[in-house]
């Protein structure tokens, strides 16, 4: 774990943002599971706020308990740092609720201090962050580095931007078309995973329409297992057996996604134009727009092949844009359809970061619907 040596002022503000609240302070997260939109936002409103779910909340109360996992994560990536940093542990167990350690009680005055700037000057909107001065660095930088480079001016497109249709009929075509993609009800997929540290395990999903799956990794321990059922899902491994929260169901949600024939497919989501922009060496145009549930989601298409290569999701927390990205890579048809060999997720927090290598994918291929009955929650 990062070690680092925090001092007082402008340093402790870039500590104790990462500290102030890390992944959860004693209690485990809150189990709401979501079966359907309404359900959903029933269950928001009577969600738990943050001092009602965990121990010794102060700057955070009154906000979601679901938003504590979203949070950490922003905080130590935009900072560098780990929970270790600013979190009391003994005999190698975290203690998130003691204030021992004095720069999460700074964090505390960093965080309300940036709540502050965003409500008085944004609307509430979160426009200033931990990154807005930290960038992934301890200590904020205060002065330009030299010599100074001038930003290199791009070419715009000439004429009229495509019509968002004219995008997303191209997509479909590109994938095989509307006719090959409806045929396919079901995939059985066997490939790799491969965690962000470098280290691969095989891989096996089973996917149902719409939006079921159940995922197996043979870890060496014990192995890894998923099941969603397109509302609510379950997570089994070594070190846990339990329902999936509200964060675990939007990662589910979009790993779904992920294994569809077509990557978007959601009539209720408005897209617009969203611009161009370089995807390595590929020119890309883009599409954005609003989800159900107040994320804001943008995929960014090949301009020649008119294939998806990244979907990016955001969720607004009070304290900063927490991103998911997830690229498509390595197409390849099967059964008349491109489908992607590779598909990259990343989060900030880096344990959930992975990359899936299929090595081997069956269209329509028999799946048993009792794989996604979900065990009794404990």
């Amino acid at each position: 774990m990062f070690q680092a040596k925090v001092k007082c002022g402008v340093t402790a503000l870039a500590l104790l943002l990462a500290v102030a609240f890390s992944l959860a302070e004693l209690m485990p997260p809150q189990r709401a599971i979501a079966s359907s939109d309404e359900q959903e936002a029933s269950a928001q409103a009577t969600e738990q706020t943050m001092e009602q779910h965990y121990k010794n909340i102060q700057a955070l109360k009154g906000l979601p308990a679901s938003q504590m996992r979203p949070m950490m994560n922003y905080i130590s990536a935009a900072l560098g740092m780990s929970c270790a940093d600013c979190h009391v542990r003994t005999n190698g167990q975290f203690e998130f609720d003691k204030d021992d350690n004095n720069h999460k009680k700074i964090a505390r005055r960093m965080i309300q201090m940036t709540m502050d700037l965003n409500k008085q000057f944004f609307n509430g909107r979160p426009q200033v962050s931990c990154y807005t001065c930290h960038q992934g660095h301890e200590h904020p930088a205060s002065v330009p580095p030299l010599p100074r480079v001038t930003p290199k001016e791009e070419a715009r497109p000439s004429g009229a931007p495509p019509k968002p249709e004219e995008i997303l009929a191209k997509y479909t075509q590109a994938v095989g078309g509307k006719e090959a993609v409806e045929k396919i009800k079901t995939r059985v997929i066997k490939g790799q995973s491969v965690a962000a540290n470098g280290q691969g395990f095989p891989l096996e999903i089973n996917f149902a329409a719409p939006g079921q799956y159940t995922l197996n990794v043979a870890l060496p321990q014990s192995a890894s297992t998923q099941k969603f059922n397109g509302s609510a899902g379950w997570i089994k491994n070594a070190r846990e057996d339990r329902a999936m929260d509200g964060v675990d169901l939007m990662r589910a949600r979009s790993l779904a996604l992920s294994l569809a024939p077509l990557q978007i497919n959601d009539p209720k989501v408005r897209l617009g134009f969203g611009g161009y922009e370089k995807i390595g060496d590929r020119e890309a145009v883009a599409l954005r727009g609003a989800l159900p549930d107040k994320r804001r989601v943008r995929y960014l298409f090949d301009k020649e092949t008119g294939l998806l290569l990244r979907r990016v999701v955001t969720t607004e927390t009070p304290i900063g844009i927490d991103p998911e990205q997830t690229d498509y890579e390595d197409y390849r048809e099967v059964d008349g359809v491109k489908v992607p060999h590779t598909i990259r997720t990343s989060y900030l927090d880096n344990a959930y970061s992975s990359t899936r290598k299929f090595t081997e994918i069956k269209h329509n291929a028999h799946v048993d619907e009792a794989q996604f009955k979900l065990p009794e929650a404990k």
